[in-house]
């Protein structure tokens, strides 16, 4: 779960966001909490605050970006490090994608065990992929040799994805301004 950014255009620090009571990177790590062992939250910007947040859930577990203001794919790449290479996939979720819910994540999965665990899985709602995404254990070590300026999009794109049509268009959601977050709020 990607939560090192400084969410700038925001104006304040999307994963400590209050949504509901609860923190969105809270809501995020509870849509995957059903399907992952063990979720990996990486922090950059303000990584205290993310440590705090976290504090007392046993599956969360903080990895440190030091990289964070190299942009988004430094923190996937810090993530990557951070997992079980014995793996055989991984989800990556920005912290701010606090609505998929926990059914999302199981099509997920079963779609993902349904093409030989090889490929990758992305949402796709009215033809517009989303989050989060599920990569394939050979993800990492793609994710890992990438240098700038790659990104999520360009490893994917190695991966022959499958492409899931959901419902949703929480998959869509894109919580980057104030404007978003309070357009969030309103929909509680």
């Amino acid at each position: 779960m990607l939560a090192a950014g400084r969410s700038q255009r925001a104006e304040i620090f999307k994963p400590a966001y209050l949504h509901r009571g609860r923190p969105l990177l809270l809501h995020a790590a509870d849509c995957l909490a059903p399907w992952c062992r063990r979720i990996v939250v990486v922090a950059g910007f303000r990584s205290e605050l993310v440590a705090s947040l976290i504090a007392g859930e046993p599956r969360l577990e903080l990895a440190f970006n030091a990289a964070f203001d190299d942009g988004m794919f430094s923190s996937v790449q810090a993530g990557a490090r951070a997992i079980d290479p014995a793996g055989t996939g991984f989800f990556v979720l920005p912290a701010d994608c606090p609505l998929i819910g926990t059914s999302l994540p199981g099509a997920m999965i079963r779609a993902f065990l349904d093409h030989g665990a090889g490929r990758a899985v992305v949402p796709e709602h009215a033809g517009r992929g989303g989050h989060p995404v599920l990569l394939p254990a050979a993800a990492r070590s793609l994710i890992l040799a990438a240098r700038p300026p790659a990104t999520l999009r360009d490893v994917v794109g190695c991966l022959d994805a499958v492409r899931l049509s959901v419902a949703t268009a929480a998959v869509l959601m894109d919580l980057d301004t104030r404007d978003d977050l309070a357009a969030l709020a309103a929909e509680a």
